[in-house]
């Protein structure tokens, strides 16, 4: 089935420049029928030149950008995302700090174990994390969640996450920031959708490469 990658900037000219061209053209070389939705969250560092100027010199037919005309969060640009995608599986995913070939084996592991959504864990290849509070955080978000909902998960946060947009759309998410990955995997338990993961390897960022989640 056709996938829609999205993937959502704020301030990130430095990791576009190095990583985009890159990204995209190993994408290109996938058998796997995908578009690709850049969404900018209305940066003021020149992120959103640099797409705008991408967009216009590219020649790929299956890449678009939507730039938001304020701070949506990134839950609110994938939501915004989905609205426009054309295809029945969305895949949200960082070319930060994430393995590009990863991206693929999970794309196939979701159609060949006919998933409703597939989670990248990062606890199951390595436990990479720079920052202590960020693993204890996501093992205790992610304890809570296995005991409310009956779920057998290891890293309800990592970044990689592909589900079923008809499923997403019939169901309704509130959060708009980092949280709207938390909502949207209890929604998806809480109506007994098929839940998976896979191991993915990390390459976590520093605060000052550009890390802005907080572990709180």
């Amino acid at each position: 089935m056709k996938t829609t990658i999205i993937c959502c900037y704020y301030n990130e000219i430095d990791l576009l420049k190095a990583k985009l061209v890159k990204f995209i053209n190993f994408i290109q070389k996938s058998k796997i029928e995908v578009e690709i939705i850049i969404v900018d969250n209305n940066s003021t560092d020149g992120t959103r030149e640099f797409l705008k100027d991408f967009i216009k010199v590219s020649n790929y037919s299956n890449i678009f950008c939507l730039f938001n005309d304020k701070n949506l969060g990134k839950g609110g640009s994938i939501k915004k995302a989905c609205e426009f995608a054309s295809g029945k599986i969305i895949c949200v995913f960082d070319i930060d700090e994430y393995e590009f070939d990863d991206l693929i084996i999970g794309i196939i592991f979701f159609n060949k174990k006919k998933l409703d959504l597939l989670i990248g864990s990062r606890i199951l290849e390595n436990k990479k994390f720079i920052y202590k509070k960020n693993l204890y955080g996501v093992i205790v978000l992610t304890k809570i969640i296995n005991l409310l909902f009956k779920t057998d998960l290891t890293d309800s946060a990592g970044a990689t996450k592909i589900f079923n947009l008809k499923l997403f759309k019939s169901t309704k998410v509130h959060t708009s920031g980092f949280d709207f990955e938390f909502e949207l995997i209890c929604k998806f338990a809480k109506e007994k959708f098929l839940i998976g993961e896979y191991p993915i390897k990390y390459e976590p960022r520093t605060y000052e490469e550009g890390k802005k989640i907080n572990p709180w």
